[in-house]
């Protein structure tokens, strides 16, 4: 080719797609995002403010649970909502009160246009919700700005080993979702059906493809790495890769960086609000998308809290349609005050600490972070894969994936440690198993706490 594709794509193919078979404003949606990171946080912070107090005002007239709920702690008119440190008195959000209130949190001025949405159900209960088109450019036009902060811009030729359809999909849906993939430049690898006995082809594929990035669930990929060091393999060298969808722990960055010799830049998201949070170029943390949301943390007492591990709390400042304002999405995260100095404006999430319902729970009260177990595994290199599942307060089930020609493994050292953290109110039971499959959302779940 003559023509560059990602100059050619940015340059003509975007604007057509999105302004002339679409009729969309995407492009402006996606120039105004960059522009806003030459801004100076204050500036964001603003531009924030008005953001929510328009959305505020548009909940109180539009959306009646709102109203009712804002009224029963005494605000008798949206005004009195003055601050942020009054917003954050405001009732939290959680999925049951989403569940058992969903008509009265729907827009009627976009029900019918919305677009309904669901999570994985990784907690066993699958999650619906909706949002407004706009928002859902809005959202798009967020993404594409944090992966071009770390080199993987529209139009670049990516690899994604990622999640696909799943389910009764139609033969033309796939058609026209690999049209799209290969307009867009992304080879799409399909995550879900990698396994030890064809993880070479996806190898293969990518020395064959040499993308420029490399996106990627979190454990695929770290599995990928674990093979190619293993079988000593050269790799094409991406320039950059982004990962997401689960929590991205020192020892998995460093296999990663290792196999492919480039670094590994780390996202936060969920199907809620699509991305919340990526790392930069100096991998300091990750930047929040405040001109998009707004991101609290709050202790067990709901305060606020920062440099401190806490419930995540997000209000989507664009979506209108159905408005999700101070929603609890059952993560964990730990926010800061310290600026980075790569020279994009966006606060700082220092670390995402996992899911709330990942802390694993002991007779005597004890508290076991999700995080401890990965910590704790890293050390065995018999152990390719594991998970730890509740289903009684007194009893554990440790599943584990063995490496190859593993035959006669030692649990008494991971049994000691479990011990020493629950005081030994657990029973422990080791279960080998030959795989730990993905959740559809691309989780594979370190811990899964059913108590």
């Amino acid at each position: 080719m003559f023509l560059n594709y990602k100059y050619v794509f940015r340059k003509y193919l975007f604007p057509f797609y999105y302004k002339t078979l679409k009729n969309t404003n995407m492009v402006e949606k996606v120039s105004d995002a960059n522009d806003r990171l030459l801004w100076s946080q204050e500036k964001l912070k603003q531009h924030q403010w008005q953001k929510l107090q328009e959305l505020l005002a548009f909940c109180w007239v539009n959306i009646p649970y709102y109203k009712k709920t804002w009224q029963s702690i005494g605000i008798s008119s949206v005004e009195q909502i003055d601050s942020l440190e009054v917003f954050s008195t405001l009732p939290i959000l959680t999925k049951d009160d989403v569940r058992n209130n969903y008509n009265e949190l729907v827009s009627l001025s976009s029900k019918s246009t919305n677009i309904k949405k669901s999570t994985g159900g990784s907690t066993g209960q699958p999650f619906h919700f909706e949002l407004n088109m706009e928002s859902h450019e809005d959202r798009l036009a967020i993404a594409w700005r944090g992966y071009k902060e770390v080199g993987a811009d529209l139009g670049t030729k990516a690899v994604y080993l990622w999640g696909v359809s799943v389910g009764n999909v139609s033969k033309f849906r796939k058609v026209k979702e690999a049209l799209y993939h290969r307009f867009f430049n992304n080879y799409m690898l399909n995550s879900f059906e990698m396994n030890v006995s064809n993880i070479h082809e996806y190898v293969d594929k990518i020395n064959r493809i040499k993308p420029t990035a490399i996106v990627s669930y979190v454990n695929p990929l770290y599995e990928m790495a674990k093979y190619i060091i293993k079988n000593n393999i050269k790799m094409h060298q991406p320039k950059t890769i982004v990962t997401g969808a689960e929590a991205l722990y020192d020892y998995q960055v460093n296999a990663i960086q290792h196999a492919f010799g480039c670094n590994v830049h780390n996202t936060y998201g969920c199907r809620e609000f699509m991305l919340i949070s990526s790392e930069c170029k100096k991998q300091k943390g990750l930047h929040i998308n405040i001109d998009q949301l707004i991101v609290e943390t709050i202790n067990r007492s709901g305060e606020s809290v920062m440099e401190e591990s806490g419930d995540i709390i997000i209000t989507d400042l664009t979506n209108y349609g159905m408005p999700l304002i101070r929603y609890q999405n059952g993560d964990c995260a730990t926010l800061t005050e310290e600026q980075c100095d790569c020279g994009n404006p966006l606060p700082i999430m220092n670390s995402v600490d996992g899911r709330k319902l990942d802390i694993i729970k002991c007779p005597n009260g004890q508290l076991l972070p999700g995080e401890l177990f990965p910590h704790m595994f890293k050390d065995y290199p018999w152990i390719s894969m594991f998970q730890v599942v509740q289903d009684q307060l007194d009893e554990i089930e440790v599943k584990i994936v063995l490496s190859e020609n593993e035959k006669s493994p030692d649990f008494t050292p991971i049994e000691k440690i479990i011990n020493q953290y629950s005081g030994g109110s657990l029973h422990i039971n080791f279960n080998i198993v030959d795989d730990i499959p993905l959740t559809p959302s691309g989780k594979r779940r370190v811990t899964v706490c059913k108590v």
